[in-house]
């Protein structure tokens, strides 16, 4: 069996807690138990690591917030990537390359067609 980087440890995939709840809305909404498994699987694996959502993190988001114009959710996002130093924030959103200080990686741009 072929492990992956993510699998060998040799790169951590950290994102806030708030990845589930935005991950499972849509799966939630059309009943597909499928992907919930697969969503919760992989987001909840001793593979990733999920930020708590603290006060500190919060505020973070709020001044990021006021100083931008992301939204909320991405805000929070954006104050966990930095509240944790991530080295890559791989999106496909241009408007996070906006933000000082992310190192923003888009996704579409990397990938081959």
């Amino acid at each position: 069996m072929v492990k992956t980087k993510l699998q060998a440890g040799e790169i951590e995939v950290v994102s806030s807690e708030l990845i589930l709840m935005e991950t499972l809305v849509l799966p939630l909404r059309n009943s597909n138990s499928i992907l919930i498994n697969a969503y919760e699987q992989l987001l909840i694996s001793s593979e990733m690591r999920l930020i708590p959502i603290s006060q500190s993190i919060l505020q973070q988001a709020a001044n990021i917030r006021a100083t931008t114009n992301i939204k909320t959710p991405d805000a929070i996002h954006v104050a966990t990537a930095l509240s944790d130093r991530c080295n890559q924030f791989i999106t496909n959103d241009r408007g996070f390359r906006n933000i000082t200080g992310l190192p923003v990686i888009i996704l579409s741009e990397i990938l081959v067609s």
